[in-house]
């Protein structure tokens, strides 16, 4: 076997990858955005209080909140205020939608990957060689 597949094979094999590597690689997550949805997972929060847990500025947690809102990490909340109006706070998706989720994307990019493995590599070679030489 080509030695470089080979080196790289066994350091994939023997490396343990955490749901943190998941989500960065597979979700496009920041290391805040990992740790801002963990910490909503034990208690909601508002973004005042995401800013003081991560300790970042309060538009900076927003950004966080709504980044992880809008890919269904997360599930804002309005809270009324007595005297009048409202605020938001953002609670956690549950762990095992999260897990099914991942596993989809995974199912997809696995499948997209074999595809590509099936390709014939004469085909791919003459394609780059004509890209190459209409440049």
């Amino acid at each position: 076997m080509f030695e470089g597949l080979r080196s790289l094979r066994l350091k994939t094999l023997t490396t343990k990858i955490t749901i943190e590597d998941v989500m960065h690689c597979l979700l496009g997550l920041s290391r805040d955005e990992i740790k801002a949805y963990f910490a909503i997972l034990e208690k909601p929060m508002t973004v005042e209080e995401i800013a003081e847990t991560l300790g970042k500025s309060k538009p900076t947690a927003y950004r966080i909140a709504i980044k992880l809102t809008n890919m269904g990490l997360l599930i804002r909340k309005p809270h009324i205020i007595e005297r009048g109006g409202y605020y938001y706070k953002y609670e956690a998706v549950e762990p095992e939608k999260v897990r099914k989720g991942i596993q989809e994307i995974l199912n997809v990019i696995c499948k997209k990957i074999l595809e590509a493995l099936n390709q014939d590599f004469s085909e791919v070679k003459r394609r780059l060689q004509s890209s190459s030489s209409s440049s």
